[in-house]
């Protein structure tokens, strides 16, 4: 059944009629009149096609100067200050003035379905998610289920990540626009809700190969781009950055000759561990390529992995696909990431990987420390996993459908939830026995399981 989602009713203009009108005739007409009189508010006509709006979270955006169309066509650098922002969730309704909008991504600006950034006047704690002032509104266009950030998101959490960016669905109107089904969730930043640095030369800063050389990136002694993402105090950026970067060298010489020793002084080594093994897991192909944020409070500090970020194409997410890279390969459940002998550094995505978890890996203490942590705090819990999938998926499918009317899209959430809940469930059975209790061999000595190959006929 098509849902009326996307057709919204317009206010009415009320008409005088002068004829009169039998007592058969009249009752039903001011019965009529009644249901269009309150169909007349927005948020009454939503709720009375669609049974979900007085339920399921929306937030609204209220243009001040310019239309929707145009802030899609542009740069996603462009702000746009001074709009309204209003929330409604569990029956309560919140509003707030001169909110900044702007486009956000890279690769996920150019889709259809646009992702947004937008910038509060004060610190707001949007859905119990603490107070910051820069949200953003992932579209997940390029993930059908729209669960696959939310989930990467609830494993950290598992892990005891140290900063949590599990965020919320919501459906977004943009001046009376509906345009679907988005996932809100904070900025990554240095505030007190995100990576609560105290150090002026605090700083954090992203793994780019990618899209790096568009803001400006200081290089490692192995050609790696790192952006600086936010710092404390902008007058130490420079300092900071190459204080940064002096690190990482540090990291790869130590990493190299296997020191563990000197690795452990140079960096945290279970946030690293952590993010090797949430990434790993949702086999991530941003992962040690872009978005790979890392972070140094000052110049005493350790390096530090985190937090996890982009997961949209992750999961065994049958959209992604380039040159260089068996799509059999990176999506089966059985695939182990940090194998140096798969990586062919002659193409052009491959090469921009970034060997640091990979030389990681390399070190049996490292090794060792990452079955340590998977065992204590993911082994054992595929049931509840999975049932959070199953959970989340049953909340957010009346949204997903009105996303797919929205957008013209011909998926059936359905099936594709259950072939992400079936590739979960072989890849934590995957993990159990590469990282769990009875695991003997070292990851590195497991052979992965030949992809399957295409048929010759």
């Amino acid at each position: 059944m098509k849902s009326s989602r996307a057709k919204v009713a317009k206010p009415m203009n009320k008409t005088k009629r002068t004829r009169k009108l039998s007592p058969l005739i009249v009752i039903p007409l001011i019965t009529i009149t009644l249901f269009v009189l309150a169909a007349t508010t927005y948020k009454i006509v939503e709720i009375i096609i669609t049974g979900q709006k007085d339920t399921f979270p929306t937030l609204e955006i209220s243009l001040k100067d310019v239309p929707i169309e145009q802030i899609d066509a542009g740069t996603k650098d462009i702000k746009y200050p001074g709009n309204t922002v209003t929330i409604t969730a569990n029956n309560k309704t919140a509003t707030y003035d001169d909110v900044e909008i702007k486009g956000r991504g890279n690769f996920t600006w150019a889709q259809l379905k646009k992702p947004y950034q937008i910038k509060f006047s004060e610190k707001t704690d949007l859905f119990n998610k603490g107070a910051t002032k820069k949200w953003v509104l992932l579209a997940d266009y390029l993930d059908e289920t729209h669960l696959r950030n939310d989930t990467a998101f609830y494993l950290a959490d598992l892990l005891n990540e140290n900063y949590n960016y599990q965020g919320n669905p919501v459906e977004l109107y943009i001046d009376n626009n509906y345009r679907g089904l988005y996932y809100i969730v904070k900025k990554i930043g240095t505030d007190k809700a995100g990576v609560n640095l105290k150090n002026d030369d605090g700083i954090l800063v992203e793994l780019d190969n990618h899209y790096g050389e568009l803001d400006g990136c200081s290089y490692d002694s192995k050609g790696n781009c790192f952006v600086e993402k936010d710092i404390i105090n902008e007058d130490y950026s420079i300092s900071a950055m190459e204080d940064f970067i002096s690190s990482i060298n540090s990291l790869h010489e130590a990493s190299v000759k296997k020191d563990f020793e000197s690795v452990k002084r140079v960096i945290d080594v279970d946030s690293f561990a952590k993010y090797y093994l949430l990434n790993e897991f949702t086999i991530n192909p941003d992962a040690y390529s872009s978005s790979f944020y890392m972070y140094k409070d000052g110049r005493d500090s350790k390096i530090y992995a985190g937090p996890v970020w982009d997961f949209d194409i992750a999961l065994g997410n049958e959209y992604w696909k380039t040159d260089g890279i068996d799509s059999n390969d990176i999506q089966s459940p059985f695939k182990t990431m940090v194998f140096k002998d798969h990586l062919d550094l002659t193409t052009s995505y491959v090469s921009s990987i970034s060997t640091i978890i990979y030389d990681l890996m390399d070190i049996p203490e490292f090794e060792q420390r990452v079955k340590e942590i998977y065992q204590g705090t993911l082994s054992g819990k595929g049931d509840e996993i999975l049932d959070y999938i199953r959970s989340q998926a049953e909340y957010i499918k009346p949204a997903v459908l009105r996303d797919q009317e929205r957008w013209k899209l011909k998926t059936n959430f359905d099936e594709e939830v259950d072939y992400l809940i079936d590739w979960v469930a072989k890849r934590y059975d995957h993990f159990e026995q590469t990282y769990g209790a009875n695991s003997e061999k070292s990851i590195n000595q497991n052979q992965a399981p030949e992809s399957p190959q295409p048929s010759q006929e």
